[in-house]
């Protein structure tokens, strides 16, 4: 199969997939030809942006259009979340209203239905653009049914569980998530944006979930992101901010990666007094890629944000972190930082970070850093000089370097998954240059 052919199941897609709102299918339309001119993964306009990123074995994959679906929640779903709160699912890109159920604080409407959130119509794909890269416009041009989401003014905070699911008997599918997501003046929520493949390991899966966020002034969300992906995955996740006065946006990610996965979160900061947070712990192994694309638009005075990523990687497996933080000239009084911190377990497991400050404005407050290190041997002999196996002593430590952002997830039920999942990742791991 050629980059054409892929092209040509795309389009079979593109053509099955009937939007009727008019605005959404213009959007759609758009998206086909952004990603029709390129084609696949890298040109000259974007090959910076996919430096790294080997796109030969999915551009051989015929991929087909995803089914309506239904599943059964895995004991670790049903232990991961609090399900007598509020629970949003999409299946194979689509919503599940029959299994989703939320309080009145919050509207959900898609394209078929939209009704007291048309109003939100015109703001798709003006946070997530077609022209910013190709698999963000494949997402536009195939989505099926595009969701709205407006969180409404409350008076205390409400947590919310955004399932996105993608479970499918064909050996190859694709999945297309699309939501738009508000969050009103003087909200405060916590967004446990949660992504799961439950199909099989040997199902060779394309997911492009793309999720726009718009923060009204006064509004604050707190996003708990964790990706479980299948090992022959492929997976592109987009989310894109827009944050106006006033608005706080605090992230931390938690990611299990397939045989390629894309983290891309950005936010641009339009209102003064803004902030936002971007953590983040990934593990990596075998031959898998993760890619972590974090980047911060300071396009206004007086707002701060922070970045901090921790990755664990093993085997043959390879990792990028990107971190960018353009501050605009009028953007004074900014704090900005940065921070990419890696343990190497293997000795042909490796890293590529870039992380970067773009400064017009000359009255701000900025950083940034990256290391990449291994094994402590020292440390490691400490640990069985007092009678721990060298097995456990390895667990000990990667489980103290990962911690601190685990324990970000501030949810106990969450926290305790999440411990058990790098447990069991840990016993598996393909350590290697260790004595």
């Amino acid at each position: 199969m050629t980059t054409k052919d892929f092209i040509r199941s795309a389009n079979n897609i593109f053509e099955q997939n009937e939007i009727s709102n008019m605005q959404i299918n213009e959007l759609k339309k758009d998206g086909w030809k952004n990603f029709s001119d390129f084609g696949m993964p890298p040109n000259k306009h974007t090959e910076e942006l996919w430096k790294y990123t080997n796109f030969s074995k999915l551009q051989n994959l015929n991929f087909s259009k995803p089914s309506k679906s239904t599943f059964d929640l895995s004991n670790n779903l049903h232990d991961l979340m609090n399900l007598s709160s509020n629970n949003i699912y999409i299946v194979n890109g689509f919503y599940d209203s029959k299994k989703s159920n939320f309080s009145k604080n919050i509207i959900i409407e898609n394209e078929k239905n939209i009704n007291e959130l048309d109003y939100l119509v015109s703001h798709m794909g003006t946070i997530a653009k077609n022209e910013e890269n190709e698999m963000l416009a494949l997402n536009s041009s195939l989505m099926s049914d595009p969701i709205f989401i407006s969180l409404k003014n409350n008076s205390t905070e409400i947590s919310t569980n955004i399932f996105i699911i993608s479970t499918d008997d064909k050996i190859t599918f694709s999945s297309t998530p699309r939501l738009f997501i508000e969050a009103s003046e003087n909200s405060n929520y916590v967004i446990n944006e949660i992504h799961i493949n439950l199909s099989s390991e040997k199902n060779q899966t394309l997911e492009i979930p793309v999720l726009e966020y718009l923060l009204q002034k006064n509004s604050e969300i707190n996003h708990k992101r964790i990706q479980l992906s299948s090992e022959s995955s492929y997976f592109f996740n987009f989310d894109r901010v827009q944050q106006n006065e006033n608005s706080k946006f605090n992230s931390v990610s938690f990611s299990t990666s397939g045989e390629l996965s894309r983290f891309d979160i950005h936010t641009d900061l339009i209102g003064e007094n803004s902030e936002c947070s971007f953590h983040g712990l990934y593990i990596t192994d075998k031959n898998q890629h993760q890619e972590n694309e974090i980047s911060t638009t300071h396009s206004v005075g007086r707002c701060s944000s922070d970045q901090m990523f921790k990755g664990i990687l093993a085997g043959k497996s390879r990792a990028v972190f990107s971190g960018k933080v353009l501050v605009k000239q009028d953007a004074q009084k900014t704090k900005a930082f940065q921070k990419d911190l890696n343990f190497l377990l293997s000795e042909e497991a490796e890293v590529d970070t870039k992380p970067s400050l773009e400064i017009y404005a000359d009255d701000v407050e900025c950083s940034h850093g990256a290391t990449a290190g291994n094994m402590d041997k020292s440390m490691l002999f400490y640990l069985e000089s007092r009678g721990i196996n060298k097995d456990e002593a390895m667990s000990m430590l990667i489980k103290g370097f990962a911690q601190e952002i685990i324990d970000e997830f501030d949810d106990i039920n969450i926290i305790n998954v999440l411990e058990s999942i790098l447990d069991n990742k840990i016993n598996i791991l393909d350590i290697q240059g260790i004595t």
